[in-house]
C-alpha cells in the first residue's frame, strides 16, 4: 500500500527563498511514521497554512512540505486499538501541516493521540468549516465562563471578522453576553450584529495613542485575536478581575506594555494556532 499514490498540494523551495506551489502525486511512502493513516476527505485554510504555503519558516522548517493543520476523514490504517479502519476522525493543532505533511493532501499519516473520533450530528464539512479557528475560539470563550457571567459587563472581541473572532462573537452572544466587535472593515457592522455584536467599534477607538499605563476598566473580559497596540490597550482597558486570552498576532507580536500590575486580571495566552 505505500506506493500507492496520492494527491498533494506541495510547497518546494524552487530557488533560495523562492518558493512554489504545485499540485503533485505523492506515493504514501513519502508519509511521516504514524499509527493512524487516513483518507483526508476535507480541510480548512488558516492563516498559518498560507504562513507555511509561501515559505515561512517560522512554521515550517524543511520543504518540499504540504501545508493543512486541519484534517478530517476516514482512517484506512490502524495500528492501535483507539481506532478501527472506517472510523471518522478529525486531526487539529499538534504540528500537523507545519512539519508534519498536513490535510492539503489526500492522505495523512499521525500518531493516534492526535486524532479524535468525529462527533455525532456533525458532518466532515462542517467540522472543517469550524476547524482550528472553531477551537481556538471555544477554547478562549471557556476561558472566559471560568470567572465571567453575562451580567459582569461587555467582552471585547478584536479581528471579529475572522474565523476566531467571528465565531467567538456568534458563541458569547448565544450565551447571553454583551459583545463588542472591534473590527477596520467598515461595512462589517450588519454581519456582526447579525452574529449577535451589541455594538461594533474601529480599530482606531480600540487603540489607544496615549501612552498611558492604565486607562479606564471598560471590559469584563476580552477575546484578542491580533496582537500588538490592540492587545495592549485592552488589557489596559479590562476591569479587575477581567480575563483577557490572546491567540494572534497578525497586527504585531510585540506587546508594548509598561510598568503595568495585572494583579487582579487574568491573562491567558492561547497555544492553539
Amino acid at each position: 500500500m505505500n506506493q500507492t499514490k496520492f494527491k498533494a498540494l506541495v510547497i518546494e523551495e524552487s530557488s533560495p527563498n523562492a518558493f512554489a506551489r504545485t499540485i503533485k502525486k505523492r506515493p504514501l511512502s513519502d508519509l511521516p511514521e504514524g499509527d493512524l493513516l487516513i483518507r483526508v476527505s476535507h480541510s480548512s485554510l488558516n492563516y498559518k497554512d498560507a504562513l507555511s504555503a509561501s515559505g515561512n519558516r517560522g512554521v515550517t522548517k524543511r520543504f518540499p512540505h504540504t501545508p493543512g493543520i486541519d484534517a478530517v476523514g476516514v482512517v484506512e490504517q490502524s495500528d492501535t486499538k483507539a481506532f478501527n479502519m472506517g472510523d471518522k476522525v478529525i486531526v487539529t493543532s499538534y504540528d500537523l501541516g507545519m512539519n508534519t505533511s498536513g490535510g492539503f493532501g489526500q492522505y495523512i499519516r499521525v500518531p493516534s493521540q492526535w486524532a479524535v473520533r468525529l462527533p455525532s450530528g456533525l458532518s466532515p464539512k462542517e467540522s472543517m468549516i469550524f476547524g482550528t479557528a472553531g477551537f481556538t475560539a471555544g477554547m478562549s470563550v471557556s476561558a472566559i465562563l471560568e470567572t465571567l457571567t453575562p451580567d459582569r459587563g461587555e467582552i471585547l472581541v478584536t479581528g471579529s471578522t475572522g474565523g476566531v473572532g467571528s465565531l467567538s462573537v456568534a458563541i458569547l452572544s448565544k450565551l447571553g453576553f454583551d459583545v463588542v466587535a472591534v473590527t477596520g472593515k467598515t461595512k462589517a457592522a450588519d454581519f456582526l450584529k447579525s452574529l449577535g455584536a451589541s455594538r461594533t467599534i474601529t480599530r482606531e477607538e480600540a487603540t489607544d495613542t496615549t501612552g498611558r499605563p492604565v486607562l479606564k476598566g471598560q471590559w469584563a473580559g476580552v477575546i484578542d485575536t491580533v496582537g500588538g497596540e490592540i492587545l495592549a490597550t485592552a488589557i489596559k482597558s479590562t476591569q479587575p478581575w477581567g480575563i483577557v486570552t490572546c491567540c494572534g498576532n497578525v497586527a504585531s507580536p510585540d506587546l508594548p506594555i509598561v510598568n503595568i500590575r495585572l494583579s487582579h486580571s487574568e491573562f491567558i495566552f492561547s497555544t492553539t494556532p
